[in-house]
């Protein structure tokens, strides 16, 4: 565990079990059964163990977002129908385009998959990365209805789709096939 998502597990205890027992101070509960308003300490120990398992939840997801490594140095970033137009449909070499965005999860669980194949298929292969947050206009032109979709170009023209989360095999399997 990093030092961000300690802080937010502390902060979510420390907020959570403060809550509790200003609600077991001021909500007194008349039969002393409620487990929240029946004591200022009794509220208190409820309330960490609430804003525990708050601050684990949603802090530990928010901070594991991205991948955790890097992206390649062989991975082609395309952000503008230009860079679409230059980079895919003109080149010489086969081409893997990730279209995906950020906000989506399938599409984060498979961006380190694309970027070992990127260094895997360096020179022999152009191995990029499409935003459909950043240039969403090139989702139309390339009939994306799902993504994550990987299109595989050869002379700038798609001779195979892979649409959802797939196994790296899969992709290998294209590229060898293209080669």
């Amino acid at each position: 565990m990093d030092k961000t998502a300690f802080i937010k597990i502390i902060l979510g205890v420390l907020i959570g079990g403060g809550l509790g027992a200003l609600m077991g101070y001021f909500g007194k509960c008349s039969s002393g059964a409620c487990p929240l308003t029946a004591t200022p300490y009794r509220g208190a120990i409820y309330g960490a163990v609430m804003g525990l398992f708050f601050a684990y939840s949603f802090g530990l997801t928010a901070v594991n977002r991205g991948s955790s490594k890097p992206d390649s140095e062989n991975l082609v970033h395309i952000n503008s129908s230009e860079d679409f137009n230059k980079l895919v449909l003109e080149s010489k070499l086969p081409v893997l385009a990730d279209f995906f965005s950020n906000s989506c999860p399938p599409c984060r669980k498979l961006s380190p998959v694309i970027s070992a194949l990127a260094d895997e298929y360096a020179g022999k292969a152009v191995i990029c990365k499409v935003s459909m947050d950043l240039a969403p206009d090139l989702a139309a032109p390339s009939s994306i209805m799902g993504i994550p979709a990987v299109l595989f170009f050869v002379d700038g023209k798609e001779v195979e789709r892979l649409v959802g989360l797939r196994g790296k095999s899969d992709y290998v399997a294209v590229l060898d096939g293209l080669m």
